[in-house]
């Protein structure tokens, strides 16, 4: 497996690198998203077995730090990928491949110290699939959102620079991310409910305010309010962009989060 992490390092490098190149050049011709999209699919399907081979090898789900962390940045990808047939989604490479160099370092040497789960019931299942679904989305949504802050500043600046018309519409942007929101909303309302009413089968023990429940119903809140400002008043701008990157933040907090204090500092902790 370890030439497949070089040969898959070295891909996503290289698409970084000509990327950024292409960003901060901006030649006369067209960027190639059609070649990109043919290099990405057997890319992403090499990427994804080498992730998810070694689950099946052991017959259970590993989703450590670095596991999950590489886990999220394919399926962000994925949705990339797959999305970038139906709208303009160019300039979020300059992110996702960037993401993915790192995350694949992080999973490859970042040990894991997590132990797998055994996944034996439908409603364990519909809530892990629902959870990475629900996560993807919403870092989909927060690069938008992050894009639209970046971009709105160069506008308002009146800085039309060649790297600025390399994005997408501001429009576009955000009817992007509004879909995203919606779609990672649903998704994260199954998970959410699926670890409440079936807590015993989920996580094998009756219903309790967790750290990393309270974060999920946190995040759950901050969405609710955006789309439902949106569905009444049609709010929009930077105060959105930061709610929802704000709602990222507190979903990473509730997993990722307390996933990186007990397997990185408090297992480098008992090292020492």
């Amino acid at each position: 497996m370890t030439l497949v992490f070089v040969c898959l390092l070295f891909i996503y490098s290289a698409l970084s690198l000509f990327v950024v190149q292409f960003w901060r050049t901006r030649p006369a011709h067209a960027y190639p998203k059609k070649q990109e999209l043919m290099i990405l699919l057997p890319v992403l399907a090499i990427h994804g077995f080498w992730l998810w081979w070694p689950m099946v090898e052991v017959g259970q789900l590993l989703l450590g730090f670095g596991h999950a962390i590489a886990v999220l940045s394919w399926m962000t990808l994925i949705w990339y990928w797959s999305g970038s047939f139906l709208y303009r989604l160019q300039g979020l490479q300059l992110f996702l491949f960037p993401l993915a160099v790192f995350s694949l370092l992080v999973d490859y040497f970042v040990p894991n110290t997590h132990a797998g789960i055994q996944v034996s019931n439908w409603a364990f299942g519909s809530h892990i699939v629902s959870s990475l679904l629900a996560y993807s989305l919403f870092a989909l949504a927060t690069l938008l959102a992050w894009l639209m802050l970046w971009q709105s500043r160069h506008l308002r600046g009146n800085h039309l620079t060649p790297a600025i018309s390399f994005l997408p519409p501001l429009l576009s942007i955000e009817k992007l991310m509004f879909q995203a929101l919606l779609v990672g909303f649903v998704l994260l309302t199954l998970s959410l409910a699926s670890g409440m009413v079936f807590s015993e089968a989920v996580f094998g023990h009756a219903f309790m305010w967790t750290h990393k429940m309270i974060f999920g119903v946190v995040s759950w809140l901050i969405y609710a309010v955006i789309l439902l400002l949106r569905w009444r008043q049609g709010i929009r701008g930077k105060k959105v962009s930061i709610a929802v990157i704000m709602g990222f933040l507190s979903l990473v907090l509730a997993y990722l989060g307390s996933k990186f204090v007990f397997e990185i500092i408090l297992a480098g902790s008992r090292v020492l």
